[in-house]
């Protein structure tokens, strides 16, 4: 069953093929070292097999890559394998959903003296993503930017994502659905209150994974303002309504067994999952992404601000 959620190492499949097949990855201020090359590319072929897996079956195994990438950056520091490994490192990270660390090894690609293009490319591609991940709206914009000017096809891969971005501080679009129990859900009625909508599906991994996160966000937060809408994107509700009935999940679920082309996910123009929109008192997108650290902090903020304070970026 195809998943349109985007899997690390089926990004990195695509971005080598397409993007800069053929083309070389090179720091001109670094030496190669064999021994090194080769154990980098036993780690790569194990990474590139895993793309197939499910992240709960591959977990283990990509904690392993990063423990073998992590001795080969010190066993090789100063060597061109050694960056290579901590690009590597950055792209598995954000497979964990660790988008900070992410960052931080793509920034230190980046730092490097003499890279070429296609290295920093494929760097600012993935610290796009990792940006995206963690809700740092204003610098993976930014970061895009950087990476037209080498990349223009790589660049509008992002378009979609970044033109959901574009709606941060705009009107929520409004709806008015059943949801699985029948009650009309209407969102206009959830203004006054801080509004979470929860895009997801029992057939997603990452959403199965994060879903105890989001759990604790709605208790945290119950009674206290905020309100959860669900959206999933199944294809059996009888999925749905297990998935509920099992977790005890309070908050209603809204489902009409169209996946990516129900009416919420293509009026919210989402195109990964699990996708978190965050809505102030007045209805506007306050924050779009799955970082679930970034949704509580928000969140916070929003129930003691008034409307005059700057909107989150």
């Amino acid at each position: 069953m195809k998943k349109r959620t985007v899997f690390l190492f089926t990004t990195v499949i695509m971005v080598l093929s397409t993007f800069w097949k053929g083309y070389p990855i090179e720091a001109r201020e670094l030496q190669h070292d064999t021994t090194a090359a080769k154990q980098l590319e036993f780690i790569r072929r194990n990474l590139t097999g895993l793309q197939e897996m499910k992240f709960s079956d591959a977990r283990q195994y990509f904690e392993v890559s990063l423990k073998d990438l992590t001795e080969l950056e010190k066993n090789y520091a100063g060597t061109h394998e050694a960056l290579e490994a901590t690009f590597y490192k950055g792209t598995v990270y954000i497979q964990f959903k660790s988008y900070d660390k992410a960052v931080h090894q793509l920034d230190t690609v980046l730092k490097q003296e003499g890279l070429n293009e296609n290295f920093k490319a494929r760097a600012l591609y993935f610290k796009t993503q990792a940006l995206i991940g963690k809700g740092d709206l204003e610098a993976a914009k930014k970061t895009v930017v950087e990476l037209r000017k080498i990349e223009p096809r790589a660049a509008n891969a992002f378009k979609d994502q970044l033109n959901n971005i574009a709606r941060v501080g705009m009107e929520a679009p409004t709806f008015k659905e059943a949801d699985i129990t029948g009650k009309l859900i209407d969102l206009a009625e959830y203004k006054g209150n801080i509004t979470i909508i929860y895009f997801w599906a029992t057939w997603c991994d990452p959403c199965i994974q994060e879903f105890p996160k989001v759990k604790k966000i709605y208790y945290d937060f119950k009674g206290k303002g905020i309100r959860f809408i669900g959206v999933s994107l199944d294809d059996d509700i009888r999925d749905v309504q297990g998935f509920v009935q099992h977790e005890g999940v309070e908050w209603p679920q809204i489902f009409d067994g169209k996946r990516w082309d129900g009416k919420l996910p293509s009026l919210y123009f989402v195109q990964a999952i699990p996708t978190l929109f965050v809505l102030d008192r007045e209805g506007r997108i306050r924050y779009i992404g799955n970082d679930t650290k970034s949704i509580s902090r928000i969140a916070a903020t929003l129930l003691t601000e008034s409307a005059e304070v700057p909107l989150f970026r």
